[in-house]
């Protein structure tokens, strides 16, 4: 999965270096002045964030490093999406220059790029098949002994699946759902999953959405009464989950539940890229879990770590949390 991904950044990084012809800045001050007429260019705010970084705390500049934030790094893969999407918050924050220190504003700036660079990222690494077809002969197992020992008591009436690849998961909650909603970043992934259930199955009738990695915007508020992610949020950044719960929050029925399946190898790398670590996994972690439910307005009600006893290839490297909005909100 991550090999054919990675051939086909390199790819997409030799075309846009070609097209990089301006030397990087030397000092701060010229390339805020480089940013004056450029304010939406990637490259030239990649070169501020290195300079000012000597500003930042230590863990920005292990963002930095780790997610490569420089004018040859992976990012530049992203490039043009990154532009289109950001473009309204590269013009604010290049205005925000004028009052306040580079440092300061490009910690936001960076953010934002790490947030969306992991979200195409990600996307692209699922776009093909073959990973989910490898998976599917393991989930009766994982069902069985993993998943439904901890969602068996949860409402099952109106479920929101978030990242189902080609329905593997799913497969198992039409059996005992009214209604699921399919919602992925990946368009190749909702159509295999509407290819392979259409729009009713055994008296399940089924919605399918494209997202745009962080937002549940063409979901009701308080229509669903379970959200389910298995084996996707694993590779989610931090922040993409915490945009996330929000939005579950929002979703949800007031006792309405969330089964969530997440890494919890951000205990031992807090600020790295999900790209390079074990499994693929992010820097999410339980404990952050436990405080942006919280954030959220959710309540925590079962959570435990995750490891070798569950198949995965080291000791507590993700965790599985069920979330909970109370009645009364």
């Amino acid at each position: 999965m991550m090999r054919s991904l990675l051939g086909r950044i390199r790819r997409k990084l030799s075309r846009v270096r070609t097209q990089i012809t301006s030397p990087p800045s030397t000092t701060e001050k010229q390339a805020i002045r480089r940013l004056r007429d450029q304010p939406r260019s990637l490259v030239l705010w990649l070169d501020l964030i290195g300079l000012s970084a000597p500003g930042m705390p230590e863990a920005l500049r292990d963002q930095i490093r780790s997610h490569d934030l420089t004018r040859t790094g992976v990012i530049l893969g992203f490039k043009d999406e990154l532009e289109s999407r950001m473009g309204a918050d590269l013009d604010a924050a290049y205005k925000r220059l004028e009052a306040e220190s580079a440092a300061s504003v490009c910690a936001d700036v960076m953010a934002e790029m790490i947030r969306l660079k992991t979200i195409a990222q990600c996307r692209d690494a699922h776009a093909e098949g073959n990973y989910y077809r490898d998976a599917e002969p393991y989930m009766q197992k994982q069902w069985d002994g993993v998943i439904w020992p901890i969602i068996q008591n949860l409402d099952f009436q109106h479920v929101l699946e978030l990242a189902p690849g080609h329905g593997r998961n799913t497969e198992f909650l039409r059996r005992l759902a009214t209604s699921i909603t399919l919602v992925d970043v990946n368009p190749n992934c909702i159509q295999a999953c509407r290819e392979r259930f259409g729009e009713r199955v055994d008296g399940c009738q089924f919605r399918y959405f494209v997202t745009d990695g962080d937002s549940l915007a063409m979901i009701d508020s308080e229509s669903q009464t379970l959200v389910y992610s298995f084996d996707s949020m694993v590779h989610f950044d931090s922040s993409v989950v915490k945009a996330y719960l929000h939005e579950i929050a929002r979703v949800l029925r007031p006792g309405g539940s969330a089964f969530l399946h997440h890494s919890n190898y951000g205990t031992v790398a807090p600020n790295s890229d999900w790209a390079h670590n074990p499994g693929n996994r992010s820097d999410m972690t339980a404990e952050r879990m436990r405080a942006f439910a919280s954030e959220a307005g959710l309540e925590v009600t079962f959570q435990r770590l995750s490891g070798l006893a569950d198949g995965w290839g080291l000791e507590d490297l993700d965790a599985f949390s069920v979330l909970r909005r109370p009645d009364g909100r």
